[in-house]
């Protein structure tokens, strides 16, 4: 995909792609996500030169009039005390209480602490047969969440007309070093967000073809792995 360069995006269609992306889901509601919206051309630039892997990612930075960078929260259990500020009178007293356990316990910070919960949960659910959730790293559980609050992000610019695309071919480092990210956060990936570039004469009403998919019949499964999904015709 190519951006237009000269075709910058208005502030209120932003502020509405932002507004409908921060409505996406999270789990305890933690909100594990920041944001840096580029749009500075010289600094789009710089990432292209020193941050990006490719051509085709670094054109799309530069040409790109926001360039979204997406963080992941590695400490989320520093957000517990904002979240429940927001949510002391929406949520019920006993959630609360339970929050900083229920939300610390399941995000696996910490190496030593992450192998000590995974060997507890896999004891207790396959030696006493009790259903207990799966614990991931910290990085894990913040990459899904961030990946959510992503696609949202994806589909609102998509409403408003723009094209967009999604990059994960980037020196992280790099990035996190050039915008003053905190050491706390990861930079799991970047969307190129803009206007698509059109060839002179190109109808800007065509449908371009679809990138090829897998087909439903490998994807999807009826009840169980391997079994065909079915539809009543």
């Amino acid at each position: 995909r190519r951006f237009q360069a000269d075709k910058s995006i208005d502030d209120s269609i932003l502020k509405d792609i932002l507004d409908s992306s921060l409505r996406s889901p999270s789990s305890f509601n933690l909100q594990p996500t920041q944001i840096i919206m580029v749009r500075d051309t010289s600094l789009k630039e710089r990432l292209a030169e020193t941050c990006m892997l490719g051509p085709g990612n670094q054109y799309r930075t530069k040409d790109a009039p926001v360039l979204a960078v997406f963080l992941s929260d590695l400490e989320v259990t520093k957000r517990i005390g904002r979240i429940e500020k927001l949510e002391k009178y929406r949520r019920d007293p006993n959630y609360l209480n339970m929050l900083p356990i229920a939300s610390s316990f399941l995000a696996g910070e910490g190496h030593a602490a992450l192998l000590v919960k995974q060997a507890a949960t896999d004891f207790l659910s396959y030696q006493c047969n009790k259903p207990m959730p799966c614990v991931e790293p910290v990085q894990a559980w913040s990459y899904k969440n961030t990946a959510i609050l992503a696609q949202t992000y994806v589909l609102a610019a998509t409403s408003h007309g723009l094209g967009t695309c999604i990059m994960e071919g980037m020196d992280a480092r790099k990035v996190k070093e050039l915008l003053r990210i905190p050491d706390r956060y990861a930079v799991p990936l970047s969307i190129a967000t803009g206007y698509t570039y059109l060839e002179e004469g190109e109808d800007s009403n065509k449908q371009q073809l679809p990138t090829p998919r897998l087909p439903i019949e490998e994807v999807c499964f009826d009840d169980s792995f391997g079994v065909p999904l079915t539809f009543s015709e």
